[in-house]
């Protein structure tokens, strides 16, 4: 069941060094620190823009890992066009109603990738395994919702599980989320081709 948290508090975003420290196995996507965009890149720009970075995250990591063909694609190369290209779309924040938003940028640069809901954790490995980053819509009471970026996920030995996840505010990538089921999250999407 999704919990929508009445008051404010913490999101549970943490560092692996506060992780368990029990063996665990891991999936991950490969990503560069200073490949990640942050909003306060584009503080000047926008406000409440997690949304934006999301997507922008997403696209870069698609194009890192090679899964977009961007010779074909309209996708800009430069940092703050792509991002005003984005937020063209998605606007300030919070946006609640990621995916037609997700769906009509790809469509504006000639992409077939579609934003496809998914809940179940085997839908994450799934995504995970192929390099492709889910967006996840998590809050932290009534007027605090965020959209970060899964790129791995942690089983521990004690039963455990965290998502890693690039949170938009810093270009570390090492940080986590316990996963609990859709208690976890709102929302979770991932591109597919369609």
């Amino acid at each position: 069941m999704i919990r929508i948290r009445l008051k404010n508090r913490s999101y549970g975003f943490m560092y692996a060094e506060a992780l368990t420290k029990v063996s665990f196995t891991e999936t991950k996507i490969p990503v560069e620190n200073d490949s990640i965009a942050t909003t306060m890149e584009f503080a000047e720009l926008a406000d409440n823009h997690c949304a934006c970075i999301c997507t922008m995250n997403t696209t870069l990591l698609l194009k890192a890992n090679k899964l977009l063909e961007t010779e074909s694609l309209d996708i800009s190369e430069d940092r703050v066009e792509l991002f005003k290209e984005i937020h063209d779309i998605f606007g300030n924040g919070p946006v609640i109603w990621f995916k037609p938003k997700f769906n009509r940028f790809f469509r504006s640069k000639g992409s077939r990738l579609r934003a496809v809901p998914i809940k179940r954790l085997e839908a994450f490995e799934e995504s995970i395994k192929a390099n492709i980053p889910v967006g996840m819509l998590v809050n932290a009471g009534i007027t605090k919702w965020h959209w970060v970026l899964v790129i791995g996920i942690r089983k521990y030995e004690d039963g455990s599980i965290y998502l890693n996840i690039l949170d938009g505010w810093n270009k570390r990538n090492d940080r986590f989320i316990r996963y609990e089921g859709r208690k976890t999250f709102i929302r979770a999407l991932k591109p597919v081709l369609k």
